[in-house]
């Protein structure tokens, strides 16, 4: 018997010596390497400096760890110094899922040149911004670089309007009465006229979007890494501007035409294409909104 159980003693420590062995083996054969992991979801674009301040304070967008080697893939960042090196003045190329490492090729750099407005317009020529409701203008289909054409609807007083048109009035307004007097009892008709004011307007810029210089580099919107749930999703955010507000490259003289049709008629805008050549037009009163004579229409002979 106590041979039996020294015998059993015996087989039994020289397995576990056996694949104490096999285990030291296996360990030396690997590499174990530092890493960095994404601690949560990154969104495109989003500002490296952003997680390395996290990163610094302790927070949880960046975690480190270890691999072995031959699971890490290439370019992954395995020194704190390859980190700020790789996200020093670069965004992420594209989303990053939360628990990946961190490596060099998902990160690009930050290529953004501002540039004045001042200096895309060209000489001889201003900027004059202006902001019409979504249906008059566009309903924001209008980008940098297109052309716009202005109508404007105006009433004009009837000892303005020419001879072919008199006697056409139909709103009869009363002149405002001089200090202390009682209003006059005389007054002057109007009749209400349309017409393209102005037309091939350049756009300079939408809301905040300046037109592109064809010759500027390739740039990458920034994000805030907030600004996405923890599985990757955007957040919805608030319009940040109006669409509807159009910056237009113009002459002084279109200038002074634009502020005065703005400031008293009512006016429309129309999106032309790039082969735009301007069209001469005679306008529109009730006497030809038909495309007739009206009151021969109505009345007859």
């Amino acid at each position: 018997m106590l041979v039996a159980l020294i015998l059993a003693g015996l087989a039994a420590w020289a397995v576990w010596n056996y694949l104490q062995n096999v285990e030291n083996e296996i360990i030396e054969g690997q590499e174990i390497v530092e890493v960095y992991r994404a601690g949560q979801a990154i969104a495109e674009g989003t500002d490296g400096a952003i997680l390395l301040s996290d990163f610094d304070a302790g927070g949880e967008l960046i975690e480190q760890s270890e691999d072995q080697a031959e699971d890490v893939p290439d370019g992954a960042v395995t020194t704190a110094e390859q980190l700020r090196d790789v996200l020093t003045n670069r965004v992420a190329a594209g989303p990053i899922s939360a628990g990946s490492i961190l490596t060099v090729s998902q990160w690009t750099s930050i290529t953004v040149d501002i540039v004045p407005l001042a200096e895309e317009i060209p000489s001889g020529k201003q900027a004059m911004t202006i902001s019409v409701d979504n249906i008059r203008g566009i309903n924001g289909f209008v980008e940098p670089g297109d052309q716009v054409n202005m109508i404007i609807t105006i009433d004009i007083p009837e000892d303005l309007l020419p001879d072919e048109l008199s006697g056409i009035a139909v709103q009869p307004v009363a002149p405002p009465p001089e200090d202390g007097a009682a209003p006059a009892e005389e007054t002057v008709g109007v009749v209400t006229y349309s017409r393209f004011v102005l037309q091939g307007l350049p756009v300079l810029a939408t809301g905040r979007d300046i037109r592109p210089d064809e010759d500027a580099p390739e740039t990458v919107e920034v994000d805030d890494p907030a600004a996405v749930t923890p599985d990757g999703q955007p957040v919805e955010e608030a319009e940040a501007g109006n669409a509807t507000i159009f910056t237009l490259e113009v002459t002084p003289e279109q200038a002074e035409r634009i502020a005065f049709a703005f400031d008293n008629g009512s006016i429309w805008l129309t999106l032309v294409p790039g082969d735009f050549v301007e069209v001469e037009t005679t306008g529109v009163t009730i006497l030809n909104l038909f495309g007739g004579d009206l009151l021969d229409d109505i009345f007859g002979n």
